[in-house]
């Protein structure tokens, strides 16, 4: 090598040590608030990966604490597809991204290595430029799904603080957050820049990648044990949906719809209110459904398993199944049917005229005229063609779900209700 040569490579070595020393002093107060928002982040999100393997297991049986009603809903939000990505919860990759900003900040506050300092702030700092992103991503899906997050939005807010605290730790103004994220990325890529500090990517590299590398085994070890779901091969099992012929299965004219009466998917559900599968389905199905709600009409037909009504049965199952669909008539009749027939599937091991009358003093519903419909004509032939439509079909047991005709049988698994739905509505486009 020559002596020139020699020369600039010293020069160079000493320029780059000089620029490690002059590593920027952080702004402690900037730094505290950003550990502010990404434990208060953090709280939520872990809230919100909470909420959406509850409802995973066991659908809406209760409102959570942040559904207030019909648009102030989390219920609605976590349960529909776009609560998760890459699949796990999308809340527990934010709890993993707080986590980081609140480390990357505690190291700063606490170490005497500037440079080192700088890095993580910097990492956290780009990291909360790709929330953002994202969190205007997931606005979009809850405008989608018509209702407000108020746990999601608190995430939004936590990702927007900590995008505009870091530059100020950083001691960045507006004007140089630009400059800096494009020395950034050549420093990055080994190209000289004006950075006054080194990210160190492979160490910050190698620590993200253990981060959320870790993060994501634990959550689905976790979703493993929390969550009991039919284990199945989708294609499989959407080959074998489609592959019978539809049955012609129609609705009773007055039977509860949810969703979209006008709707091109019709779901039929045949259930008794004192059998366990059927409040699993009350609560699972119409949450996985919802993001389709436009496109599908959910028909609740009664099928008792009580051969005081259901008179084809060979001996009693659910005494109290009869009684329960009439009630459940009567509650259409008042004005409130998917309300009163959650409220006999929570209370399903208390079915009985008693639980069926207070439900209606519940509601404020005069209770003489809903016993003497419960006890008259009309809620019986209501419930006995029910159970004729259901008997025309061969209704093998309960619950028995029809989609435009065939016969769901994996409606506990969200996944396959889901490419379901969305099969039939890509059929209806050829």
């Amino acid at each position: 090598m020559s002596k020139t040569a020699k020369s600039k490579q010293k020069r160079k070595g000493r320029d780059k040590k000089a620029r490690r020393v002059q590593a920027p002093t952080l702004r402690k107060g900037a730094l505290w608030g950003a550990m502010a928002a990404a434990v208060v982040g953090a709280g939520l999100s872990l809230y919100a990966t909470k909420l959406t393997f509850e409802i995973a297991q066991q659908g809406v049986i209760d409102p959570s604490g942040c559904s207030i009603n019909d648009w102030i809903n989390c219920d609605v939000a976590h349960a529909s597809s776009y609560a998760m990505f890459l699949g796990v919860p999308v809340a527990w990759w934010g709890f993993l991204f707080y986590l980081w900003t609140a480390l990357a900040t505690l190291y700063a506050l606490r170490t005497s290595n500037k440079e080192g300092a700088a890095g993580a702030v910097a990492v956290a700092w780009v990291l909360s430029l790709g929330a953002v992103l994202f969190s205007i991503y997931k606005a979009y899906h809850l405008l989608s799904l018509g209702v407000l997050c108020l746990v999601c939005v608190g995430m939004y807010a936590a990702n927007l603080a900590i995008a505009a605290l870091l530059p100020l730790a950083l001691n960045l103004s507006l004007k140089d957050a630009g400059s800096f994220l494009s020395n950034y990325v050549k420093e990055l890529m080994g190209k000289p820049s004006g950075l006054n500090f080194s990210p160190q990517p492979t160490r910050f590299g190698l620590l993200l990648v253990a981060l959320f590398g870790l993060g994501f085994v634990g959550i689905k070890g976790y979703e493993g044990n929390a969550v009991q779901r039919q284990k199945l091969d989708l294609d499989r099992a959407l080959k074998a949906h489609f592959r019978p012929t539809p049955l012609s299965v129609e609705p009773t004219p007055d039977a509860p719809v949810w969703g979209n009466p006008d709707a091109p998917i019709t779901i039929i559900e045949f259930a008794d209110f004192q059998c366990p599968a059927c409040r699993e389905s009350a609560f699972h199905l119409r949450s996985a459904l919802f993001e389709f709600r436009d496109d599908v009409a959910l028909y609740f037909m009664n099928f008792p398993l009580d051969n005081t009504i259901n008179t084809n049965l060979q001996r009693q199952i659910h005494m109290q199944a009869g009684p329960a669909a009439r009630a459940a008539v009567c509650a259409q009749e008042f004005g409130d049917f998917w309300g009163y027939h959650d409220d006999l599937f929570r209370d399903q091991p208390r079915l009985g005229r008693n639980l069926f009358l207070k439900l209606a003093s519940d509601r404020g519903w005069d209770v003489d005229a809903f016993a003497q419909c419960l006890d008259g004509d009309a809620s019986l032939e209501r419930v006995k063609r029910d159970v004729e439509a259901g008997m025309n079909i061969s209704v093998p047991s309960t619950p028995s779900i029809f989609v435009n005709g065939r016969r769901m049988s994996y409606w506990r698994n969200t996944d396959f209700v889901r490419a379901v739905i969305r099969e039939e509505l890509s059929r209806l486009k050829r």
